[in-house]
């Protein structure tokens, strides 16, 4: 089949193109993310839950170990590795290219299914959220 899938990601959105053989890139689909344009407050409800102690006469806050925005960015990249995944397993494509800044694409590695990480060829370490189809065809 010869298909490769170039996953661009960022905090906002992600868009998936599609490459066969050594033609030019084709959208397959773009994902937008709400929430990735909230401020941190908006995405939670209300302020951590407390614990009081007798004993020590304090009272305890608990904390979470990711912020709001990360635990949205998180849930957002599963369900686009789960539509990777799906794509994979109806034989959409052969090869995977993820292209996004670091972190994000740590977060994005961590995510994906076991299945996905056997067809990833390439990592591209940059930004390209705004960059046109020709600007990523020249980084591949």
């Amino acid at each position: 089949m010869d298909t490769t899938w170039i996953v661009v990601a960022s905090r906002d959105e992600v868009r998936i193109f599609e490459r066969k053989g050594k033609k030019d890139l084709t959208l397959v689909t773009d994902i937008g993310n709400p929430e990735g344009k909230l401020h941190p407050r908006d995405l939670v409800s209300d302020k951590a839950g407390t614990s009081s102690d007798n004993r020590m006469r304090r009272r305890l806050a608990y904390s979470t170990e990711q912020s709001p925005k990360e635990r949205s960015l998180i849930n957002f990249y599963r369900e686009i590795g789960d539509q990777i995944d799906l794509a994979l397993n109806k034989q959409k494509f052969d090869r995977l290219i993820l292209i996004a800044e670091p972190r994000l694409l740590g977060i994005l590695r961590t995510v994906l299914p076991s299945s996905v990480h056997g067809v990833i060829i390439q990592e591209i370490h940059k930004d390209l959220a705004f960059a046109t189809e020709e600007q990523i065809m020249e980084r591949l």
